[in-house]
């Protein structure tokens, strides 16, 4: 997408103790630790066969969560 490296958990936490009384950067830090929850349900999920019961339940519940996500949402319908 860009050159610019991911940031790592201990980068989000430097931010975080350079900005702690900036509510707008608190916003930000929680969107991006929600969306890091949904990156790892996401791998989980891609660590499962997809002929497996699991697989499947995993699958289910992943899609509900997606279909949550405001850019989702956002996206016009084709």
């Amino acid at each position: 997408m860009n050159d610019r490296p991911a940031l790592t958990r201990e980068d989000l936490k430097a931010i975080h103790d350079r900005n702690r009384g900036d509510e707008d950067v608190v916003a930000l830090l929680w969107e991006i630790h929600r969306l890091r929850a949904l990156a790892l349900r996401s791998h989980d999920f891609f660590r499962q066969p997809p002929t497996s019961t699991t697989g499947t339940i995993m699958a289910q519940s992943l899609f509900r969560l997606l279909e949550e996500e405001p850019v989702v949402k956002e996206q016009p319908k084709l």
